[in-house]
């Protein structure tokens, strides 16, 4: 693979977990009362994030566990739900099917964030959810089979992500958004 060194890139500031005796939780929403929503305590590190377009014919799930592949799409507005239900899940259905030789793909639901200054990070009755602000897996090797519907579940498979419209972030967010392949942990 080509020497990340010679790749652009910006240098960016990254929270990572500080190491602790205790198991890290987090409540994603609002925890009972009188516990605490997170126990963690987190550190910035300046980290580069290389644009890793110049080199995508290397990059592959197989080597790395992620490929950056190109689609577009017929959404006219990622906002909207209906839309994005209507349009964006069949396309993605197909796309992810292609690119995996997926006999089947299940698309169980999708999250849109957005950056609101001022606002609540996470609450089950206020705003969507805002974007992360630390380093973090979404899944587990436990959580990842747990997601979706039943019958999904009983078949062997992972989860994908995907990036927002043509991996563009829709609202200006001063915070850096980045994957790593599994060498890079």
């Amino acid at each position: 693979m080509t020497n990340l060194e010679r790749l652009p890139h910006v240098e960016a500031e990254l929270n990572y977990l500080v190491p602790m005796a205790e198991r890290p939780r987090y409540y994603a929403y609002e925890p009972a009362p009188g516990e605490p929503r997170a126990n963690m305590m987190h550190e910035a590190h300046t980290v580069p994030i290389h644009d890793m377009r110049p080199i995508q014919s290397e990059i592959g799930l197989d080597s790395v566990g992620f490929a950056l592949v190109e689609q577009r799409s017929g959404v006219r507005d990622f906002w909207g739900d209906d839309e994005v239900r209507r349009v964006y899940y069949p396309e993605a259905e197909r796309f992810i099917a292609e690119a995996t030789s997926a006999s089947r793909v299940f698309i169980f639901d999708h999250l849109q964030r957005r950056r609101v200054p001022g606002a609540v990070d996470r609450s089950r009755s206020g705003p969507r959810q805002q974007p992360a602000t630390r380093v973090h897996g979404d899944h587990t090797a436990k959580s990842g089979p747990q997601r979706g519907p039943r019958p999904a579940r009983r078949r062997r498979g992972g989860i994908a992500a995907r990036a927002g419209p043509g991996d563009q972030y829709v609202a200006p967010d001063p915070r850096p958004a980045a994957r790593c392949t599994a060498r890079g942990m």
